[in-house]
């Protein structure tokens, strides 16, 4: 039973793809399992991942050092012709489309190979800030072409499969949140930690981790807690706006920047400040029904979260009961951060601490090997 996964990257920050490669591995779905993406200079050919499991990373050689149009072009067809023939003679099983970029590829793939379909989208790709006016339209036109060929399709959220079954008229589609995989935080003095923040004694410390970039809320964040000398922000994580947190920074004494840490490092950071922030944008249809990893890293960190009225951001948050849910309105936001204090922590641990239980990767991995048997794999 082999199993090839497709995705046109080199394969270096693929958590999800191989999080759910394992679970198939370990619950014996499949005896081997192959993930195809693309050739990178400093990165093998072929990566041994364990036993059962291996990275494949396949040239692009064409037009190697032309950013125009045509030269992409020439070189997706190039690399998709390698994909193919990379298939020829195989006994394939299962293909698995991880993108919408390569959906196309994998229907073809699949029918010269026998094999069954499964989309495994990582986020609405057709909703997206960069999908708009002609590439938003023929992006939808593709996904609604090929979603048909596919066995089995499987999203991130339950708003997201609820899109996909009323807009292609698709049954359902399976449901996999993409809750990480936490590693056992490292031991280390909480105040240490927090010294090494910035957070400073006796004031409640809020953080943001992760992309440093629009629509994180990562600008409203230096502007409201500009405004709050006596809360601390720390802003953890790397990207296009790191200047200006770092700019802010140096303005007030009570917003700190940290960079990016190790993934093993990173609950240790967290679980020293007293709330965790993720304020998403409503700027398109796929972050309005995104559930961000850090949400998770926060409950996970023991920390309550204060997120935007985002539909599925909210009902998580409401359901547990597990933090707040901050209007989009500036003065609103910081009237909330002011009326946070220990004792309102208090009050939500219990919650956050059943979240955190039920919010995991184990439950999620259960979910999945459901849902390829209820579909006859097995």
């Amino acid at each position: 039973m082999v199993n090839i996964h497709i995705y046109p990257s080199p394969l270096t920050h693929e958590s999800r793809i191989l999080r759910i490669t394992d679970a198939l591995a370990q619950a014996g779905i499949f005896t081997r399992i192959d993930v195809v993406g693309v050739a990178r200079a400093d990165l093998p050919a072929v990566e041994t991942v364990d036993a059962m499991r291996s990275l494949v990373r396949l040239p692009r050689r064409l037009f190697a050092h032309s950013e125009g149009f045509i030269a992409k072009l020439v070189r997706t067809i190039e690399w998709s012709a390698r994909v193919l023939a990379s298939l020829r003679g195989r006994r394939v099983s299962c293909i698995n489309a991880h993108s919408l970029a390569v959906l196309p590829l994998c229907v073809l793939a699949s029918k010269l190979t026998g094999a069954r379909l499964v989309y495994d989208t990582h986020e609405l790709e057709t909703e997206t800030v960069a999908a708009h006016g002609m590439r938003q339209r023929f992006a939808r036109r593709v996904e609604r072409m090929f979603i048909r060929s596919c066995d089995m399709v499987c999203v991130v959220s339950d708003s997201i499969a609820d899109w996909y079954a009323h807009e292609y008229g698709i049954p359902r589609p399976a449901v996999v949140r993409n809750i990480p995989q936490f590693p056992t935080p490292q031991s280390g003095d909480r105040e240490t930690v927090r010294a090494r923040m910035g957070l400073r004694p006796g004031h409640m410390g809020f953080i943001y981790q992760g992309g440093l970039m629009e629509g994180r809320g990562v600008e409203r964040l230096l502007r409201v807690f500009a405004q709050l000398p006596g809360v601390d922000l720390v802003c953890m994580g790397s990207g296009p706006l790191e200047p200006a947190v770092q700019a802010a920074a140096a303005g007030h004494p009570n917003i700190h920047f940290v960079p990016a840490v190790p993934p093993h490092e990173v609950l240790q950071y967290t679980r020293a400040a007293d709330v965790g922030l993720c304020l998403t944008a409503n700027c398109c249809l796929s972050y309005y029904f995104s559930l961000p990893n850090k949400m998770f890293e926060y409950l996970h960190a023991g920390l309550p979260v204060i997120v935007t009225p985002l539909l599925d951001q909210r009902r998580l948050v409401e359901s547990y009961g597990c933090g707040w849910v901050a209007s989009e309105d500036d003065e609103a936001l910081a009237a909330l951060v002011r009326s946070i204090d220990p004792a309102q922590i208090r009050q939500v641990q219990s919650a956050v601490d059943r979240a955190a239980a039920e919010l995991n990767w184990d439950n999620e991995k259960a979910r999945l090997i459901r849902a390829y048997r209820d579909h006859g794999f097995a």
